[in-house]
């Protein structure tokens, strides 16, 4: 599910903001950017999180700013000069090359200088970033809920349309029937045509065995209670993703089961109707925490 979420800390000697945007994705999938001298912090941080949320990629960006907001250290790397100065030193050895290395030269070497950023264990500084992050998740999760509230009604209004769909076939189930006696019927016309008699049992008993291969009541019964688990797993509290995606696999594998068995055109037609909903329910379970 998508959303935003932002919270800005203001102290005498720096500024906390906490950024967090999340989109779809079938896990928790936490991804963390902040100073490195903060990444002591990190676990604690995606506990907050996963305190928020059970599902979706979510992003966090976390900048300090101003002057108790992070500590630098320069160190020189000796190791590295001391090889600028011996390779100077062999190129004179090989080359009539003449001057000495000053001060301005060593500073320009590249690497010369390593700066790292001191662990910052200030207790205020600490309370205060993890406050903002999860006052973001608080914002972020409002705004998935506004979200939630509007993917529930588009997915009742998906389920009901599948239920009518269902409705339509029970109805129809009869007259495939009877289409189903008329053709057999005929083709035992076309082949005993020089018989003055047809045999009407064999007739009800062709049918009764296409009728029997092409039965949906059963699929469109399960079919039903997977619409109706479904219902209910929306009205549920907390995290029902998970449990959507398994109903709705449930549910695509019955309209599966319908196509195969269907042998009339208008029977196809609405099973092509089921199997397009509930692609369209599925894609909107994705953003379902």
């Amino acid at each position: 599910m998508t959303g935003f979420g932002k919270q800005v800390i203001e102290h005498e000697e720096y500024q906390i903001t906490a950024e967090m945007r999340s989109v779809n994705n079938r896990f928790l999938d936490i991804t963390i950017k902040m100073p490195r001298s903060f990444y002591y912090l990190e676990e604690k941080l995606k506990k907050i999180i996963k305190n928020y949320f059970k599902r979706g990629k979510i992003e966090v960006y976390i900048s300090i700013q101003g002057q108790g907001s992070i500590h630098k250290n320069v160190h020189v790397d000796w190791e590295i000069l001391g090889q600028y100065v011996d390779r100077v030193e062999e190129i004179k050895q090989h080359y009539p090359v003449k001057g000495e290395l000053n001060i301005e030269q060593l500073v320009n070497l590249e690497d010369i200088f390593i700066v790292e950023e001191e662990e910052m264990q200030d207790e205020t500084l600490t309370t205060n970033l993890l406050q903002a992050v999860e006052e973001s998740c608080r914002k972020l999760l409002e705004m998935r809920r506004a979200e939630g509230t509007f993917l529930e009604q588009d997915l009742e209004e998906r389920l009901q349309v599948l239920e009518d769909t269902m409705n339509h076939l029970q109805h129809v189930r009869p007259k495939v029937i009877e289409t189903y006696r008329e053709r057999i019927s005929k083709r035992i016309t076309e082949h005993l045509a020089e018989y003055n008699t047809i045999d009407e049992a064999r007739i009800m008993q062709e049918v009764a065995i296409l009728a029997e291969k092409g039965d949906i009541t059963e699929e469109l019964t399960r079919l039903q209670s997977h619409i109706n688990q479904m219902k209910n797993t929306l009205k549920e509290e907390g995290s029902v993703g998970r449990k959507l995606d398994f109903i709705c696999q449930e549910m695509h594998r019955e309209a599966n089961t319908i196509g195969s068995k269907a042998t009339a055109a208008e029977i196809n037609g609405l099973d092509v109707i089921l199997k397009t909903e509930i692609e369209k329910i599925k894609e909107q379970i994705q953003n379902i925490e």
